[in-house]
């Protein structure tokens, strides 16, 4: 299991200003996504548009992945994601003294 969070638009995040390309101490993920977008739009020869389907909808694309499978057709578009430096605590699994799971239920039947 993951402990990336994809973010929305309307998380917070909070970061030293100058490591942030928003230029703010503070951006949603909607105002980073405008940036970026923004970004893409004044070095490229995209349209605006064009630009924000990056972050939006997507692009329209193919993709051969190197482990195989042929092309697949599809979108791709940017998202910020979160990654926790101390992860989610899972559940511990419980042991029994059982040598399988089904030792207890074969215990209550009569066969």
């Amino acid at each position: 299991m993951s402990d990336q969070i994809i973010l929305s638009d309307e998380d917070v995040i909070s970061m030293a200003q100058d490591a942030n390309f928003a230029e703010a101490s503070t951006s949603t993920g909607e105002e980073l996504m405008e940036t970026v977008a923004n970004l893409v739009f004044q070095n490229t020869s995209l349209q605006q548009d064009e630009a924000l389907a990056w972050a939006a909808n997507g692009v329209n694309c193919k993709l051969l992945l190197a482990q195989g499978g042929g092309w697949q057709k599809g979108k791709i578009r940017i998202r910020f994601e979160f990654v926790p430096d101390k992860p989610t605590p899972t559940k511990p699994l419980i042991l029994t003294n059982s040598t399988s799971p089904l030792d207890d239920l074969r215990s209550h039947l009569e066969v």
